[in-house]
C-alpha cells in the first residue's frame, strides 16, 4: 500500500502495535562537549520505551507530535514527543513477547 505522509501511515497501523522510543539528547556536559571521552550514546537513555501510539497530530512546521502510553504496565500515563526529537522504530519481536 502506497501512503501520502508518515501520519497516514502511523495511523492505518492496528493500535496495539509496538513501538521502541529512544529521545535524542538536546543538551550535552562540558565533557562531552570538549568530547574529553568517548561517549557514543547520543540518546538520553540507552534503554528505549515500548510504546502504543495513541494519536498521531501535524504540526503547523509540519513535525508530528506522537500521543504514546507505554504498552506494559498501566498504561496511565499519556507522553507526547515531536517525531524529529525521537528515533522510532518497530520489531515484530516485540509484538511476539506481547
Amino acid at each position: 500500500m502506497q501512503y501520502n505522509s508518515f501520519a497516514e501511515y502511523l495511523k492505518s497501523l492496528p493500535p496495539n502495535t509496538i513501538f521502541r522510543v529512544w529521545q535524542y539528547k538536546r543538551m550535552f556536559t562540558p565533557y562531552e562537549q570538549e568530547q574529553k571521552f568517548s561517549d557514543e550514546s547520543e540518546y538520553v537513555n540507552v534503554e528505549c520505551d515500548h510504546v502504543h501510539i495513541l494519536d498521531v497530530i501535524t504540526l503547523p512546521d509540519g513535525d508530528l507530535l506522537l500521543a504514546t502510553t507505554y504498552a506494559w504496565g498501566e498504561g496511565s500515563y499519556i507522553d507526547y514527543y515531536k517525531l524529529s526529537e525521537i528515533s522510532l522504530a518497530k520489531s515484530e519481536k516485540d509484538m511476539e513477547e506481547e
